[in-house]
């Protein structure tokens, strides 16, 4: 098959020696049409086969490597392990840190001031714990088991199951007040 440039160009020079005033015919044209229009069918119907090919071919290797996966999960785990580890190699950046030692990264970072604030607290809490225990223990318990003494069980774990009784009762009549 000739192509529609050689054919256009044979006309405009067929076109020249025998209408120089009129240029290209119209069945010229019509044949550059058809001409197109059968080489776009060409190009569609070989697009067409490359794609079912394309599409058989990625089916069966779907198969293939989906029949590998049921064979040995264990392989397919490690390749795809293996597979996001490279990925992840190449996408995330690098930090660029400077380097110090492996004890300075343990360590935070102290000033003085800390260092003065932690030895006053220190220094506060022996003070405290020094003159309480000069201090005699036996008071403060005789005042714990007068207090506990004091308090009458009956009145207060009977006022407990009152407002629990009373709880329960508005609990009830808004849940009626709602169904009815």
């Amino acid at each position: 098959m000739v192509s529609p440039v050689k054919e256009f160009g044979s006309a405009k020079e067929n076109g020249a020696q025998g209408h120089s005033d009129e240029g290209v015919s119209v069945e010229m044209l019509a044949e550059l049409r058809d001409s197109v229009a059968s080489l776009a069918k060409e190009v569609a119907t070989i697009a067409e086969r490359r794609a079912i090919a394309a599409r058989d071919m990625a089916a069966a290797g779907a198969d293939e490597v989906s029949g590998m996966i049921r064979r040995q999960p264990e392989l397919a785990m490690a390749v795809a392990v293996a597979a996001g580890a490279i990925v992840a190699l190449l996408v995330v950046p690098r930090a660029n840190r400077t380097r110090s030692s492996r004890f300075e990264r343990w360590l935070p970072h102290v000033t003085r001031a800390d260092l003065q604030d932690m030895v006053d607290n220190i220094q506060r809490s022996v003070s405290r714990a020094a003159s309480s225990a000069t201090a005699p223990v036996a008071p403060t318990f005789e005042r714990l088991l007068e207090g506990l003494a004091g308090i009458d069980s009956n009145s207060s774990v009977g006022s407990a199951f009152d407002r629990f009784g009373g709880w329960l009762q508005k609990a009830q009549a808004k849940a009626r007040d709602k169904m009815g």
